[in-house]
């Protein structure tokens, strides 16, 4: 079925689209997904004016012109690209010298290509192309030589589209959202001497481009002086006419020539013709270098002019520091040094017009060429064109996932970015969010009760990374959250956020039974849940690589663009199952008309986690391998031991500073008495007059400290010899009120220090 035809003015080119798949079907699933939009929702555009027949719903899907008059620009159409379909894609071009090409940054579509040669100045190029996971921008472009006419490139543009998902808007929405936090994120570390840019409290493109600048400012000057010191040169040949004693290689023919002539006499005035090879520097890399240089010194200067004039202008104590200026002043210096370099001294920077296997592979030029990109995308994502736009939307998804959840984490903890006691963070993994590279990216949390929160993006287990390790292949989840309660405790969920949705033309016989009655709600893609089992069976916690009897991961979860009110969300398998076996998934759709109710049920989910008193309430749902069993090591058994221990008044700011109670050591009069397993005690009962706290122990056993040890934490020992017991926190043990217990001793014998069990407590 063809659904597209384009052809140009002249008549010689046209470009044909075609497709088995159910255009009616691919229709009326995107169309129940954005609704009015549908019919107005694709641009069509090309760089040679011609005129364009789509295969629209309103005409049967069959060809239709859709304009009266010769255009470049076909604007407010429905699409006739989905993601789900493959498409044989044809180029026809007529009366041109040589040979076309296919152009597109990438290898694996001008490979797909089949150029034919249909007679004398006519080619054919065709290719099955699939945009299968990746909807957005595709640009066709192609080269040729008309004839009599220079050379020339044409493209051709279209919108590829999801049935299931609304892109466009999804793609503007979280890219907004994406750039707003991501300059903030930035913003926040930046020193004294960017934030006197501004003032405002909002980032601007010198504060983010320097931020970026300074990060990457030593490995590209370390990669320019290596260009300098071993440059890729250019071989050329030259043809000279010199005397015979001026020529410095010789071949035979040229020999033979020499001795004729030495043989008339005429060596005096004979001039011999030679080629002489030269190794040139003047090549379009090396001045793409030297481009580089130039515009970085440029900007850099004007920066480093607009904080100085502000300085001048600036309180004492708003002024920027000597010491940073230098520094600024050092880098601008420097790169001018490295631009009148020998190498580069009398080369004209010009940028890359095209393509260059130097400058992506070759040692120093790789480099140089990624920071420069670097800083001039900086932080900017947008759309474009590769397979399906420069940033395909799953990954933006990804990041934009992330960002959601780290700004619940803080919103349900009740932190704040701005304070660096409550939340910590290091920007410089962010800039490169989607490199094949090991950087992660991670969010602290400190909470007021003594818990902390770790978030982390693209975080990586291998056998190699300590006691939360694999014991096979590397696993590395989009998202990890960690809780560490103030008994040490730490539970992990792992979150794989994916920009699908199971086709429901895909779906069993079940899951089509269960959509229907349930309101309709959108349903993951099965290999993703499948995938989060994986994770859960590979990461372990074990003391070494051998020792994998624990397993790590107490939830796994699936974050997807999903439709349907919370109560279908909840009736579906997917939802349940996190009740029962702790993996599932949360529907994430990007919403920009109602941002706030973007993740209700993820956010509803984190509450509970994030905000849960016990320990036990984690674990309550979670499922440990087959035979074995979560084990609640800071729950209080009956018979744990309880060290009873007196303090005076002055006695108790510095057993809090040091963590530390101590008791005269089993060595003579006034000593506690010792019990059995007294070195696994678990509790400690500080009490003075009428005020009674219960906190926890290490449980590792006490430590012997002679009297200058303690002298020496601010304690005032009257004895030589003491046992020191360590306390993790002093947080008061939950469920448990030691005012009901009733000291075992009376009278004086109150104040010494003995051991008891915890059952005495419990009432």
């Amino acid at each position: 079925m063809d659904v597209l035809l384009f052809k140009s003015d002249d008549g010689k080119i046209a470009i044909t689209a075609s497709t088995a798949a159910d255009m009616a079907n691919c229709w009326q699933r995107f169309r129940s997904r954005v609704k009015e939009k549908s019919t107005t929702y694709c641009d069509y555009r090309s760089t040679l004016a011609g005129s364009l027949e789509l295969a629209l719903p309103q005409s049967g899907f069959s060809l239709e012109e859709v304009a009266d008059t010769v255009s470049r620009e076909w604007r407010d159409l429905p699409p006739v690209f989905y993601e789900t379909a493959v498409y044989n894609v044809s180029i026809q071009l007529d009366d041109i010298e040589g040979e076309p090409t296919v152009l597109h940054k990438l290898k694996k579509v001008t490979e797909l290509f089949t150029k034919i040669k249909l007679g004398v100045n006519r080619w054919l190029f065709t290719a099955p192309l699939s945009f299968v996971n990746e909807p957005g921008i595709f640009e066709l472009t192609f080269k040729y030589k008309p004839c009599d006419k220079p050379e020339r490139t044409d493209t051709f543009s279209f919108r590829v589209v999801s049935p299931k998902l609304d892109t466009k808007d999804d793609y503007n929405h979280i890219l907004a959202e994406i750039n707003a936090q991501y300059n903030e994120i930035v913003f926040q570390y930046l020193t004294l001497t960017l934030q006197n840019l501004q003032r405002g409290g909002k980032s601007n493109n010198d504060v983010v481009w320097l931020s970026i600048f300074r990060n990457i400012a030593k490995d590209y000057e370390k990669w320019v002086r290596f260009i300098v010191n071993k440059p890729h040169l250019r071989q050329t040949r030259t043809v000279r006419h010199d005397r015979a004693d001026r020529v410095k290689r010789w071949t035979p023919q040229m020999a033979e020539h020499f001795a004729q002539v030495e043989a008339e006499g005429r060596l005096d005035r004979e001039y011999f013709r030679h080629e002489e090879i030269i190794h040139t520097h003047n090549t379009r890399e090396n001045r793409f270098v030297k481009f580089t240089l130039d515009r970085i010194s440029k900007r850099l200067a004007l920066i480093v002019a607009t904080i100085k004039a502000k300085n001048a202008r600036a309180k004492e104590a708003d002024k920027v520091a000597d010491s940073e200026i230098a520094e600024l002043d050092g880098y601008v210096g420097s790169l001018r040094r490295l631009a009148n370099s020998p190498l580069l001294r009398n080369l004209r920077g010009k940028p890359l017009r095209s393509e260059s296997m130097v400058l992506q592979k070759h040692n120093g030029y790789a480099q140089v060429y990624k920071y420069w990109l670097l800083l001039q995308k900086g932080i900017e994502l947008f759309e474009g064109a590769n397979a399906i736009g420069v940033r395909p939307i799953w990954e933006l998804y990804e990041l934009w996932c992330f960002l959601k959840m780290r700004q619940m984490t803080a919103d349900i903890l009740g932190l704040h970015f701005d304070n660096p006691e409550e939340i910590t963070e290091s920007p410089m993994p962010m800039v490169k969010p989607f490199e094949d590279n090991n950087q992660e990216h991670t969010v602290y949390y400190h909470c007021a009760d003594g818990s902390n929160v770790r978030l982390h993006y693209q975080h990586t287990y291998s056998r190699n990374t300590g006691e939360v390790h694999t014991a096979t292949t590397e696993n590395r989840p989009d998202i990890v959250l960690t809780i560490i309660r103030p008994e040490r405790f730490e539970l992990t969920y792992l979150f794989d956020a994916k920009y699908r949705l199971l086709d429901d033309n895909k779906l069993n016989k079940e899951d089509r039974e269960e959509l229907t009655a349930n309101g309709g709600a959108d349903t993951p893609p099965a290999d993703a849940i499948n995938q989060m089992h994986r994770y859960r069976d590979a990461i372990y916690y074990g003391s070494d690589r051998q020792t994998h009897a624990a397993k790590e991961i107490i939830g796994g979860y699936i974050l997807f663009p999903g439709r349907g009110d919370n109560e279908s969300v909840r009736q579906r398998y997917f939802y349940q199952s996190i009740e029962t076996v702790n993996i599932g998934a949360f529907p994430l759709l990007p919403d920009a008309s109602d941002p706030s109710n973007e993740g209700s049920l993820l956010y509803e989910f984190l509450t509970k986690i994030l905000q849960a008193e016990r320990v036990a309430d984690h674990l309550d749902s979670a499922i440990p391998q087959k035979g074995l069993e979560y084990h609640m090591a800071y729950s209080p058994a009956p018979t744990d031991l309880v060290l009873i221990g007196y303090y005076k008044t002055e006695q108790l700011e510095t057993i809090k500073q040091n963590h530390l109670y101590y008791v005269p050591a089993a060595l003579g009069k006034g000593s506690i008495n010792l019990v059995s397993g007294f070195e696994k005690t678990k509790y400690l009962l500080l009490h003075h007059d009428n005020d009674r706290i219960l906190v926890r122990l290490k449980g590792d056993g006490p430590k012997f400290y002679p009297k200058p040890a303690l002298e020496a934490l601010g304690f005032s020992p009257s004895g030589d010899f003491y046992l020191g017991f360590e306390i993790v926190n002093f947080e008061p043990v939950l469920d448990i009120d030691p005012n009901t217990y009733e000291f075992e001793r009376k009278g004086q014998f109150r104040y010494t220090p003995y051991f008891t069990t915890i059952d005495k407590f419990i009432q």
